[in-house]
């Protein structure tokens, strides 16, 4: 039996539905650099969603990603609830 694939409507659902939770995320910065954030998911748009990332050394931060980096993988999130992360929650 094949696993179903998942769409950019399936992205979009799995972000409206943790919309103001705290997650972890890590996302290609460039060919060689990753960098990794936490934050919480802000706005969620038809195309894009944004996270609000905040930085003890620099103000606050507001990131926006497409769903088609979630899909790709060129952005992976993790749900932190608790402290703890949840690698299930976006996973694609």
């Amino acid at each position: 039996m094949q696993k179903k694939k998942a769409t950019i409507s399936d992205v979009k659902q799995v972000v409206n539905r943790y919309q103001g939770c705290r997650i972890k995320l890590e996302a290609h910065k460039s060919k060689k650099k990753l960098y990794h954030k936490e934050g919480t998911i802000e706005g969620v748009y038809p195309s894009i969603f944004t996270v609000m990332v905040e930085n003890e050394k620099r103000p606050s931060q507001r990131l926006s990603f497409s769903y088609s980096d979630v899909l790709t993988r060129s952005v992976k999130i993790n749900l932190v609830e608790n402290g703890v992360e949840d690698t299930t929650a976006f996973a694609f």
